[in-house]
């Protein structure tokens, strides 16, 4: 079946499925049986196609937001079979789907493999430009080439998303083979390892691809030129026959043994047919866009990896904002339970009774500057941000990677946050009212991982740890730093710490040892 989805954006794209059942679903993989989409509304299983026979059914699978054909919402678990005519939406994205084009019933249908949609003639794609240039070519075959080549060059040498690269490709395509008597030229673009359908000319018609010789070309890495049988002999549920195509050239679009997608360009109707040298033409055609749709593809992850980095290196040390930014799609963090991590936990004492006597532009602007000279710090012993909550931050030494200073970086960490608040009261924060933090350190397990939507993944730890070590912080005057006695077991040759350690008297952890640190002493664990 062929399903056509106009996203959110506005922008359309075509999928071609052979299978009976096809899942539609919000950012699902690849595959051959499901669709994933790029709509915020829509649910991870929202609907499912099938088709039985001639007739194509839809059934919502109990989304969120429901399943709509021709504005009326079909119950959850409910079949619909769907007309020509019917309009599916979900999300907001709007679906039609070619019924036209479903396969006559399983007893008659004939495998695709079987008819007689084989190249006539085939050339080895990744040849050089010259070979494609000079190959069996006479002086006007040379110069039509070279020409389409570098007008197409000019062309996509500006242009920054995948759409506007396919629209002009095709123009140009068709541009290079000008209409000859009798024929009439369909062609497209398809992308991927799933050979997705971006574009297609002409658009008021249906596209006329084969899939069979798509295929083809992408597992062979050739060219291939078909031409009906002249015999007659040709099984009639051919999916060229069906849309009256006489001749077609399939080509890949590969760039250093990278199969990126194939172009191909249909003659229907008519008497109007391809040879050899049109093929080569359009290799050559099919090779410079290649170039160019790998180097979009290349500034594309370029940026994407830019922005994620730029997000990580705010809450991650830089090393491991690094690491995690080369592979922005799947965060390299397993999610699982860590012995040894120490928290840090930091808010403003009294401070909403502070904040209620200013303006709130600036109770903000005072947080910024907090944060501001915070955040480097934290970064600079080794500490991951896990997040900010008000006038609150909470830091993680010891994760997402391993730390055997974690104990040592989290209390200097504490001891360079509290003169630089200080200095911000002295400085800066002078005539306002004095913002001063108390900071709370305990050592023990936690769960990381990224957590959340896809949409939205964020780095955090989970546990008795952070509550325990919030509430240290909760017993820290301000301008003190309170650290459990798991931690201060580690550090104990390290600092100097106030004795005996106070006692903290909680709801549900019971009564707490603390111990306030009075000063760096010095040192480095062996």
């Amino acid at each position: 079946m062929r399903i056509s989805c106009t996203g959110p954006t506005g922008v359309t794209e075509q999928f071609i499925k052979d299978s009976d059942s096809v899942l539609i679903g919000r950012q699902l993989p690849p595959g051959p049986d499901q669709i994933g989409l790029a709509d915020g509304e829509i649910s991870g299983r929202h609907a499912r196609l099938t088709r039985k026979g001639n007739e194509i059914w839809i059934e919502d699978l109990g989304s969120t937001n429901g399943t709509w054909v021709n504005q009326r919402k079909i119950k959850p678990k409910t079949k619909i079979q769907l007309t020509p005519e019917s309009v599916v939406r979900v999300g907001k994205t709007t679906l039609k789907v070619d019924i036209g084009l479903a396969p006559p019933p399983a007893a008659e249908k004939k495998p695709d493999t079987q008819i007689k949609e084989k190249p006539v003639e085939i050339i080895e794609a990744g040849q050089s430009m010259s070979d494609l240039f000079l190959a069996g070519a006479s002086l006007d075959d040379i110069r039509l080439r070279l020409s389409a080549v570098c007008e197409l060059g000019a062309s996509l040498g500006e242009i920054d998303n995948v759409e506007s690269l396919a629209s002009v490709l095709l123009e140009h395509l068709h541009r290079a083979f000008p209409g000859r008597p009798g024929g009439a030229w369909h062609s497209g673009l398809l992308l991927g390892a799933d050979l997705i359908l971006k574009a297609f000319r002409p658009e008021d018609q249906a596209p006329t691809c084969s899939l069979t010789l798509a295929r083809h070309v992408q597992s062979q890495k050739k060219g291939c030129l078909w031409q009906v049988d002249a015999s007659g002999g040709v099984d009639k549920s051919a999916s060229l026959i069906q849309t009256g195509v006489q001749s077609a050239m399939y080509v890949p679009l590969i760039w250093k043994d990278e199969v990126l997608g194939v172009l191909y360009l249909d003659a229907v109707s008519g008497k109007a047919v391809f040879d050899l040298e049109d093929l080569r033409l359009m290799q050559s055609i099919a090779a410079q866009a290649a170039m160019f749709i790998k180097n979009l593809s290349l500034q594309q992850t370029m940026q994407r990896e830019a922005l994620v980095k730029s997000r990580l290196l705010a809450q991650f040390p830089r090393p491991i904002a690094e690491r995690l930014a080369r592979h922005p799609g799947r965060m390299e963090l397993v999610s699982e339970r860590v012995e040894a991590v120490t928290v840090l936990f930091s808010d403003i004492r009294g401070f909403t009774k502070l904040s209620a006597g200013m303006e709130p532009e600036l109770v903000v602007q005072t947080l910024n500057d907090m944060f501001h000279d915070l955040t480097p710090i934290i970064l600079k012993y080794n500490g991951t941000v896990d997040k900010y909550m008000g006038d609150a931050v909470l830091a993680v030494f010891g994760s997402p990677d391993p730390d055997p200073q974690q104990w040592e970086n989290a209390v200097q960490a504490a001891l360079e946050m509290q003169a630089v608040i200080n200095n911000l009261v002295s400085g800066r924060w002078k005539g306002r009212p004095a913002f001063r933090i108390g900071i709370g350190i305990h050592t023990g397990p936690v769960i990381h991982g990224f957590i959340g939507a896809p949409e939205r993944m964020e780095y955090t730890v989970i546990g008795s740890t952070i509550n325990t070590t919030s509430r240290y912080c909760a017993a820290a005057a301000a301008g003190e730093i309170l650290i459990s006695p798991a931690a201060y077991s580690r550090l104990h040759q390290f600092v100097e710490v106030e004795h005996p350690p106070r006692d903290i008297e909680t709801k549900h952890e019971g009564t707490l040892k603390a111990y306030l640190v009075r000063r760096w002493t010095g040192g480095k664990r062996s």
